[in-house]
């Protein structure tokens, strides 16, 4: 296979979409494009950290994918697009990226204007992300970094990870490996800037409260209020007319109300007070009229099998052989929707849907009469099974599809499983411990990426005995520069674990936004939760 033309093909996509620049003066809104509006937004929870090193909790990401501005960013096509950078190269061995920066992208704190944003800031940044001092959650995302690695087993100083500044406008990282998701992870938040000076004026209280905030991206922050016993919780964010100039700005405002009770999210929605809502349920009546919906399969959800039973392949294919898939939809709820596969179909490979590209293989997920053979060697092995043949569910409102999954088993292969109901705690126990025999379960991600995906299934599955080397096959397919090499890889891991029966897909579980007629270029980032509210426009 060829190496690092995948590399090349998606800086190609970020030089050749370069932003068209559209000039306005500051202050001056024209409505009649959609601009100027103040949207409002309802987050669960108060934020806890707005450093983009060390936050993880949705409410934070959400504010701080609209306070800060990366390197490179997602426009609301779903496209790699610019963001402080304005060009960027790939060695032939894709070990070195340079960067050269735009010189019109600013800081800015509630004091005021703070200063152009530099290639020291983002240096400054990766090597705070790599202080242990830090206790980064994000590290191992970039360990493919010249000597992260070595840095994250304590063997090197953090100092020396390899990220350089040039000078003010030209960065460089070096690699110890090629890393196909490079672009996608600089699009994340641990990837942006920090500007040291104000970092280190906030005497360790950077992120915490309104003074110790800073943004290099579309908004800043004016307020920040929130009472743990109180109402009126919210946080206020104006447009940088600065960063407007060279990248334009729509909204002129963002207020994030905050609610502590998720219902309370939901109501502010229906009784008019907040722009958009995301929900796991788009048909509630009392929605007003004027709402639009849009859906993103975001996970997939499952039967499992405790990795230290074991269960010939034949007896898991004729298990999932005899679920009738369609039946048990027209039983389950709104959200849910039969899996073919095992990749949900609204992750992405670089910035290409995986599924457009590379659909689920049909398999005869259903068959009436499995042979004979199949039924009795399935009817054996748990006659003889010691223990008690059962199935983990964490949720009660799942009922009905389970017993009707039971009921195909007991009737077309005379085997009987018994239904554990468990709480959230409990269950989340049992399935560390592998107490169970059989489990239903939900298989998600944070990322968008097809890899970190597949990373979670394998992690799920294998975690004791990767026979395959499927993490080390995953992790290979990132150095390959192909398109459909990657992909090639990643299909072939899904029908390998479809084959083998060790996860029986049923359903991707459906992600809902909803939101205003009136609004248009939403973009929003399904896994993450973040709605980057930079180019979005409101149609009075």
């Amino acid at each position: 296979m060829k190496k690092y033309l995948y590399l090349k093909k998606i800086t190609s996509l970020i030089l050749i979409m370069l932003l068209t620049v559209s000039l306005t003066a500051c202050g001056q809104d024209e409505q009649d494009d959609g601009s100027g509006y103040s949207f409002t937004y309802t987050l669960h929870g108060n934020p806890k950290n707005l450093d983009p090193q060390l936050a993880e909790d949705k409410s934070s990401l959400m504010v701080i994918q609209n306070m800060f501005t990366g390197l490179v960013t997602f426009n609301q096509n779903g496209k790699l697009d610019y963001g402080v950078a304005k060009s960027c190269e790939v060695s032939d061995d894709g070990l070195k990226y340079s960067f050269i920066l735009r010189e019109d992208c600013f800081w800015h704190s509630e004091a005021g204007p703070e200063g152009a944003v530099t290639a020291h800031d983002f240096v400054y940044a990766f090597k705070r992300m790599f202080d242990p001092k830090m206790r980064s959650p994000y590290p191992e995302k970039f360990s493919f970094l010249q000597n992260a690695q070595a840095i994250i087993d304590g063997k090197m100083e953090y100092t020396e990870l390899g990220i350089y500044a040039v000078n003010n406008t030209e960065l460089v990282f070096r690699l110890d490996r090629p890393n196909s998701e490079f672009l996608y992870l600089l699009t994340t938040a641990p990837a942006m800037p920090c500007n040291k000076r104000f970092f280190e004026g906030t005497k360790a209280r950077y992120g915490l409260d309104e003074e110790s905030v800073i943004s290099n991206g579309a908004f800043y922050m004016t307020q920040w209020s929130y009472d743990p016993y109180g109402n009126d919780n919210l946080i206020y964010m104006k447009r940088n007319f600065d960063n407007s100039a060279g990248d334009r700005v729509y909204p002129y405002m963002i207020t994030f109300t905050i609610e502590r009770d998720e219902n309370a999210v939901a109501a502010n929605y229906e009784a008019g007070e907040a722009d958009f809502y995301v929900s796991r349920n788009a048909q509630k009546k009392s929605f007003m009229t004027s709402t639009e919906v849009k859906n993103y399969e975001t996970s997939s959800l499952g039967i499992i099998f405790n990795p230290d039973i074991k269960i010939s392949a034949e007896i898991k294919k004729a298990l999932s052989l005899t679920v009738d898939r369609k039946a048990i939809e027209k039983i389950a709820p709104d959200d849910l929707k039969v899996a073919y596969g095992i990749v949900p179909g609204s992750l992405y490979v670089g910035d290409s849907v995986f599924r457009e590209q590379y659909p689920a293989i049909s398999y005869d997920f259903y068959s009436d009469k499995v042979s004979d053979e199949a039924a009795k060697l399935a009817r054996d092995y748990f006659e003889s099974y010691p223990g008690e043949a059962s199935i983990l569910v964490r949720n009660r409102a799942d009922a009905g599809f389970i017993n009707k999954i039971i009921a195909d088993w007991q009737d077309k292969l005379g085997v009987y499983v018994e239904v554990v109901y468990a709480e959230d705690e409990e269950y989340d126990t049992r399935m560390a411990g592998d107490d169970y025999f059989m489990a239903f379960t939900e298989i998600e991600t944070s990322d968008k990426s097809v890899y970190y995906y597949l990373k979670n299934v394998v992690d799920t599955l294998y975690s004791k005995n990767d026979e395959k080397n499927m993490k080390g096959r995953l992790d290979e397919a990132l150095s390959y520069s192909n398109f459909s090499d990657i992909c090639g890889i990643f299909s072939q891991t899904e029908n390998e674990i479809m084959e083998s029966g060790d996860y029986i897909p049923l359903f991707y579980r459906k992600l809902f936004l909803i939101y205003r007629k009136n609004a248009d270029d939403i973009n929003f980032n399904p896994f993450s939760g973040q709605i980057d509210f930079r180019k979005a426009r409101y149609y009075q």
